[in-house]
This record gives structure tokens, C-alpha cells and sequence, in this order.
């Protein structure tokens, strides 16, 4: 087949992958951007606050429990789906769900049993304390599940993937709102944590249904899974600092309400990448495989072709987000317009990302772990130092302000590597594919 001609098949079947996990990310996108507008108006930007909070926190939980897994088992099921290796696929998903039941239920009892002492002492907001009680067993469902939507997307489920991991969740918790009638930050939380639950009994349907029986010889061991989980369990919790943090310092220095605007603000500027996602659940495995293959001309091609339809997804989403702010923000309720400098201040963070490109996922598939940790080592305590110095002189902004540029700061350093590592640049997006 002429290159051209090879070319063009590649890019008409990466638009048609990419516009279906587009829509999918769209409805999980839809999802959690309702499920926040109807707590904002339900509870008022006060309660909503605590619920807020509670949720960056076991999120952030939820990553620590999740040991690096997370795109290591993309990476290796990715591998192991290309060469048909379904011993190594059902080492890696097995031996990384035990271990992070064990981690995820010891740090959901301590969140229980402990919740009074962080309310307290680290946020000085007792009201919060029973949020975090209600919530505590989500860190379970959390970890677990995406544990499980990340094999799926190893497989190429993607719309399997995108429902456990964005819309299981939020279509639960908004029919116990409505169904029920929650009225109060700590119902929320608990119909969150069941709701986590439920999904992760839908992920191992999905696990199950999809998987085939293990054969051929396990060439994955433990070393070669451990070597590439730990720098990314540090990259994991760097990211996660880096997204969160702004709202942990802000949780210490002002009201829940300014606490909930923030998180409002953060939740609809991260729509802006949310074509960034989409993206990643189509591009990861194929990285990986191409990667294995050393297919170094293909994983150019793909990468760049990638990040110009990312561009164009997004500009769009980024123009109404910059020109209508307080629209935006007027639809989670009374007060929450007065922060829609935060929303400008996120999404330009957020755009910032989404230009760069799958940097991430680059050097994760091929092998490049450390360079990622490296990277985050960097932006993760930037964005606490910069939110500490912030947020006490200038409130919500201060954090917002963190929060944009350890996000920008952590894409362009990453990009950095992968023109070093794999050598093209991700922001080169002008050349030809």
C-alpha cells in the first residue's frame, strides 16, 4: 500500500476512535458538570463547600491507595492485547487489585476514625468531619474501579472505560438526590461512597465480560511491574497535588463557600481538557504498542496528529469559557458569579495543557517513568508553595492562580522531555504528519 495512502487510513481510523471516546468523554464530561450544578444549588455554596472538600480529599486518598498502578496497567495490558499475552494481562490487573484492596481499605478506616482530627487541625472546620465520615468508604470504590476502567482501556473499551470511570457514579448519586431528596453535604457524601461501590461491582462485569483466558508464558513479573508502578505512584501523587492543592490551602484559609466557587470554577475549567482524555484513552495503548514495536516514525505521526485535533476540540470550549464566565458560573446558584475571574484564571492552566499534548502518557508508554516523576517533582510543590504564598494575600485567586500554573508548568516540562526522549517536540504542531 502506497505511504500516502497508509497514512490516510491511519488518521481517517485515529478521527473516528477519537470522535467516539470524544463523545463518550462528553457524556462522562456532562456528567460530573450536572451532578456539581445540581449539589451547588441544592446544598448552597456554604454546605456544598464541606462537600467539596471531602471529595478533593478522598480523591487525592484514592491516587495515594492506588500504588502507581494506574498507567501501568494501560501500559502493560495495552502490551500484552497487541501480542495476544493474556497470562501477562491477568498477572498485572489480579496482582494490582489485591494490593490496592489492602491499601485502600486501610486508608479508608484511617480517614474514618481520623476525620475529626483533619477537620480540626488541618482545615479548622469541624462541620466537615462527619462529611469525611460519610465518604470515607469511596476511597475503596475509587481506587478500585479505575484500577479496573484503566485495564478496560488497555483493552480498547473505551466507552466501557469512560462509564465506570466518569459516569457511573455521578448518574447514582444524582438519582439518590432526586429519588431521596439529599439536602445536606453529608448525605451527598454517603450516597457518593455507595454510589462507588455500585460502579465498582459494574466494573468487574465489564472486567469480566471483556477478558479472555489467561495463556502463553508470564513474561511480566514483579520487578518489571513494581520498577514501572512506584515512579508513577509518585507522579500520581504529584499530579494530584498539583490539580488539588489550591483547594487543600484554601479549605485552611477561607469560608466553604469561597472553598466551593473554587472547586465549581476548577470543575468546568477541566472540561477544557477534557478532549484531553478522550484523546489519552485512545492514543495510551497505541503509544505503548507502537513503542514496543519501535515504531518511532508511527508514534510520531499519531502523537502530532493527535494534538492537532485536541486544538481544534478545544478552542471552541476555551473561547465561551473565557468570553461568558459569569453565565458559566451563574448556573450552580446564587453567589457562585462572583468567582468567575477563578473560571478564566483555571481554564488558560487547562488550555495550556491540552496544546502539549498526551506528554504524559508519551513517556510513560515508552518506558520513560522517571522523566514523568522527575517532572512532577517539580510542579506538585510548586503548586503548594505558590498556593501558600497566594492564598493567604489574595483568597480563592491565590489558589486558583497555583493551580493554573503548576498545571502549565508540569505539561511544558514534560513536553521538554519527550522532544529530549523521543525526540520531536509535541508543540511543533504545524509539521505535516
Amino acid at each position: 500500500m502506497h505511504p500516502f495512502l497508509r497514512r490516510a487510513l491511519t488518521h481517517k481510523e485515529l478521527l473516528i476512535q477519537m470522535l467516539i471516546s470524544a463523545f463518550v468523554r462528553i457524556m462522562g464530561a456532562f456528567s460530573v458538570f450536572i451532578l456539581s450544578i445540581i449539589i451547588g444549588r441544592q446544598l448552597g455554596a456554604d454546605d456544598a463547600g464541606y462537600f467539596f472538600l471531602s471529595f478533593s480529599i478522598i480523591t487525592f486518598l484514592a491516587a495515594l491507595s492506588r500504588l502507581g498502578f494506574d498507567n501501568s496497567l494501560v501500559r502493560f495490558v495495552g502490551a500484552g492485547l497487541s501480542d495476544n499475552a493474556w497470562g501477562d494481562i491477568h498477572f498485572v490487573v489480579s496482582r494490582a487489585l489485591a494490593l490496592v484492596t489492602v491499601s485502600s481499605g486501610c486508608i479508608a478506616t484511617l480517614l474514618y476514625f481520623g476525620s475529626d482530627q483533619i477537620a480540626n487541625t488541618l482545615f479548622n472546620k469541624p462541620l466537615l468531619a462527619p462529611v469525611l465520615k460519610a465518604i470515607s468508604p469511596a476511597v475503596i470504590g475509587l481506587s478500585l474501579f479505575t484500577l479496573l476502567a484503566m485495564a478496560l482501556q488497555g483493552l480498547h473499551k473505551i466507552a466501557s472505560s469512560v462509564f465506570i470511570i466518569n459516569i457511573s457514579v455521578n448518574v447514582w448519586v444524582l438519582l439518590a438526590i432526586y429519588i431521596v431528596g439529599l439536602n445536606s453535604s453529608i448525605s451527598v457524601g454517603l450516597a457518593w461512597a455507595v454510589s462507588s461501590l455500585v460502579t465498582l461491582f459494574f466494573g468487574y462485569i465489564f472486567w469480566f465480560k471483556y477478558r479472555k483466558p489467561s495463556t502463553g508464558i508470564i513474561t511480566v513479573g514483579w520487578p518489571t511491574l513494581m520498577a514501572s508502578a512506584m515512579p508513577l505512584w509518585v507522579v500520581m501523587l504529584m499530579g494530584q497535588l498539583t490539580l488539588w492543592s489550591g483547594q487543600f490551602v484554601a479549605g485552611a484559609y477561607v469560608s466553604s463557600d469561597q472553598v466551593a466557587q473554587l472547586a465549581v470554577a476548577q470543575r468546568t475549567a477541566m472540561l477544557t481538557s477534557f478532549i484531553l482524555m478522550a484523546v489519552n484513552l485512545v492514543v495510551a495503548p497505541r503509544f505503548a504498542a507502537m513503542y514496543k514495536q519501535n515504531d518511532l516514525a508511527g508514534l510520531q505521526t499519531l502523537a502530532l496528529t493527535s494534538v492537532k485535533l485536541m486544538v481544534l476540540f478545544a478552542l471552541p470550549i476555551v473561547a465561551v469559557m473565557m468570553i461568558f464566565p459569569e453565565f458559566l458560573m451563574d448556573l450552580f446558584g446564587e453567589g457562585f458569579s462572583r468567582s468567575s475571574h477563578l473560571l478564566r484564571i483555571l481554564a488558560i492552566g487547562q488550555f495550556v495543557s491540552v496544546v502539549t499534548g498526551s506528554v504524559g502518557f508519551l513517556l510513560t508508554m515508552s518506558g520513560h517513568e522517571k522523566d514523568l516523576r522527575n517532572t512532577v517533582l517539580i510542579s506538585g510543590p510548586l503548586s503548594i508553595v505558590l498556593a501558600m504564598l497566594l492564598t493567604p494575600w489574595l483568597g480563592a485567586t491565590g489558589s486558583a492562580i497555583a493551580t493554573a500554573v503548576s498545571i502549565a508548568t508540569q505539561h511544558l516540562i514534560a513536553a521538554f522531555w519527550v522532544k529530549k526522549r523521543l525526540g520531536f517536540n509535541t508543540l511543533a504542531v504545524w509539521k505535516r504528519t
